[in-house]
């Protein structure tokens, strides 16, 4: 099965950008210790400080549930839910070429 890639959106509500990105910050670190977790890269928007970006590659599907039911991931999404503006998006993508 081909790799897993994807871009994960956050928005933080007015006033909650740095709390999540507190709370982003160690939770990438600890997510790129899982098993099947090939790349996790945080970003934020430039133009738009508090809108933040995940990009993701996880070895297979087996790998990403595992991540989503984590215990890192677990203890941050109720936290996480109350400081978005809107709910966390996922786009799975497709590599055409990998460099």
């Amino acid at each position: 099965m081909a790799d897993l890639f994807i871009i994960a959106t956050m928005t933080a509500k007015p006033g909650q950008a740095d709390a999540l990105r507190e709370l982003l910050l160690p939770a990438t670190d600890a997510f790129r210790q899982e098993d099947g977790c090939l790349a996790y890269t945080l970003l934020e928007d430039r133009k738009t400080p508090g809108r933040f970006m995940t990009y993701e590659i996880w070895r297979d599907e087996a790998a990403l549930r595992a991540h989503m039911t984590s215990p890192v991931m677990t203890a941050a999404a109720p936290k996480m839910k109350d400081m978005l503006a809107e709910p966390l998006t996922q786009d799975f993508l497709e590599a055409l070429k990998v460099l």
